[in-house]
Order: structure tokens, then sequence, then C-alpha cells
């Protein structure tokens, strides 16, 4: 005789991320075997928001919960779909299926979902100058408004990623509605290698998790310290060749000059 072989829930999907506004599909993989589908039950938390039951006249139920509202039409017992999801709808969401009798297995596996309110605007850039000189402090903040949760920011110098010695780290700033603004600083002192076509260029970025990026430039004109001019130089014959040297050498040699004649000058 053959064993008994039970359902086996396989998978749940459930998207790690999903933005505000989106409709999300759950789906929960089983394979029956031997058994038949008694129901299956979907939660949030502790809390069941749906259940279907083949063997009833009505086989699909909804619950009510805040955050999760069932789209019937586009929900069967492999799958559920939710419209409109918001900040309210994140958190661990499980799928249980039950067998029939005579074994009445059980089996349940669970996913987190987390939502996220993007930020409206590109990061902004603040507090930068339009031109720098070798010596100067750049001292700028880059802000982005508004998104839950807060994005994390980024600061880049002419490409390359800023150390983090010069990062200015500031605590996010929650909104009356929950929403989160996040801020990061940069402080440095401007050298000759932050100008390698003759411009400084900063560029910030904010992320949040895997589903937005946005960044913001700027260039600002960098000035290189002038080295002095040359001194100027006179000859001075020295029989068979010619040496250049500067005036304050040739001073000197003339003082040395008009000492040596002092004895044979005509005396007054």
């Amino acid at each position: 005789v053959a064993a008994w072989r039970p359902l086996r829930l396989k998978s749940v999907t459930v998207p790690s991320h999903q933005i505000t506004g989106a409709s999300v599909e759950l789906e929960c993989n089983y394979e029956l075997e031997d058994d038949v589908l008694y129901s299956v039950k979907w939660y949030r938390g502790e809390n069941e928001f749906f259940r279907y039951v083949p063997a009833d006249s009505h086989p699909m139920q909804v619950f009510d919960l805040p955050g999760v509202s069932v789209d019937t039409a586009l929900s069967d017992s492999r799958k559920v779909t939710l419209r409109t999801v918001s900040l309210q709808s994140s958190g661990k969401y499980k799928c249980e299926v039950s067998a029939d009798m005579p074994s009445f297995h059980t089996e349940s596996r669970s996913s987190e979902m987390l939502v996220v309110d993007l930020p409206d605007e590109v990061p902004t850039i603040s507090g930068g100058q339009a031109k720098y000189h070798v010596g100067d402090e750049v001292h700028v903040n880059c802000t982005s408004a508004r998104s839950r949760p807060a994005a994390s920011l980024m600061w880049y110098i002419n490409d390359d990623q800023a150390e983090s010695r010069f990062l200015v780290e500031y605590a996010p700033e929650n909104d009356t509605d929950g929403l989160e603004t996040s801020r990061l600083g940069l402080r440095f002192i401007v050298g000759p290698r932050h100008f390698p076509q003759g411009e400084l260029r900063l560029k910030c970025t904010a992320t949040i998790a895997a589903v937005y990026w946005q960044s913001s430039e700027e260039s600002v004109e960098g000035q290189l310290p002038q080295t002095g001019p040359a001194l100027e130089s006179k000859g001075v014959y020295t029989g068979d060749s010619v040496r250049f040297l500067p005036n304050a050498w040739l001073a000197a040699v003339g003082v040395v000059v008009a000492r040596a004649l002092l004895p044979f000058l005509p005396r007054s």
C-alpha cells in the first residue's frame, strides 16, 4: 500500500516592498498530493482577513482589517489581490492551508511586506557657493523631504563617494502625518585635486530600499592658486659666457664692484 502523501505548502509570495496606491498580489503555492483542500486562510499579523472554503455555498469570505482591501474579483484559493495599499498595509502576511479529513493536515508560511511612500521631489542641495578657491570650506546639505521610511542619503565628490569623515549626520525629522524628512551634510576643505577639469561637482543620491533612487548634482567653478611672476633677470658678462642671474644677485655684484673701485676714485 502506497504511503499517504499530505498536502505541501511550497511557498508564499509577498512583495518585500510596494508603493502606496498600488495593487498587490499575494500568492499561496501548495500541492494537495493525496489530500482534499479544506480551507485557505490569509492573515496580517494575527488578524485573519481572507478565507476560502471550497465546500461552502459561498466559498470566499473577507474580514475587515484597516489597510487591507481585498479585490474579490481577482482572488481565489491560490492568490489574494489587495487594492490601493497604504502605509497601514505594511506587516507580516501569512497563508495557512488546511486539508480536509481524514488527515486535517495544516501548513503555513509568512512573509513581510513594507509599503513605501515615495518623496514628491528629487533631493535638494543647499548652502553651496558659485565659486570655490583652494583652502575654502565646503559646507552643504542634502535634503529629501516627506517619505516613509526616510530616504537614505549619500554624497559624491566628482563621482567618488565622500569619505565618512566629511559627512554631517542629522536625525530624520517627523511630520505630523507620519512622513519623514532626511538630511545629510557634507563638509570639507577644498584642495587642488578637487578641480580635475576646472570645476567641482557635488552629487547627492536618495534611495529607499529597491524601489526608489534619485539624485541631484551641482557643478561649481574652481579657482586654483596663481603662481607668482617669474623674477626678471639680466645677463652678466663673465668673459666667455653669459649667465642669467636674478635682480637680487645683480645688486650684490654691484656692491662688490663698487667697493673694489673705491680706493682708485678721486677724493674731493
